[in-house]
């Protein structure tokens, strides 16, 4: 009788544990990130003394060109970051919204420099446009 007594509140304890625990699973369903990305295919970065400037890849049909500041990747927190391309993937570029906002963006492409992903700009290319810039204006 006394085993039967005890696997009983086992029991009981058990279901009361579990549906604590479902009552706050369910209320965390609720809650949603304040963070959004889209990622595009990148064609080419050409590096600049003070920027890179990303060839990419639109939605409907074209090439979109964005000019991102190098200083990017020295602020705290940073806005510009880079990934190693893992093989088999082609370059891409993840533009990362916080609350619909620009938060920062986050070049995947290949650590070689020689790759056809990769270019030099002319030194005489116009990007004072995009150097004074907080936010990054992107056309998808």
């Amino acid at each position: 009788m006394k085993m039967k007594k005890t696997v009983l509140s086992v029991l009981i304890f058990l279901a009361l544990t579990v549906s604590v625990f479902a009552q706050e699973t369910q209320a965390d369903k609720n809650n949603t990130s304040s963070l959004s990305y889209r990622n595009v295919t990148v064609h080419k970065v050409l590096d600049h003394n003070d920027a890179y400037i990303v060839l990419y890849a639109k939605n409907s049909i074209g090439v979109g060109q964005v000019i991102i500041p190098k200083t990017w990747s020295k602020e705290n927190p940073r806005k510009l970051q880079f990934r190693t391309l893992p093989k088999g993937l082609s370059p891409f570029m993840s533009v990362v919204y916080k609350d619909g906002t620009f938060h920062k963006v986050i070049l995947t492409m290949p650590v070689e420099r020689t790759s056809n992903s990769w270019g030099v700009a002319s030194a005489t290319a116009n990007i004072q446009n995009g150097l004074n810039t907080e936010t990054l204006d992107i056309v998808y």
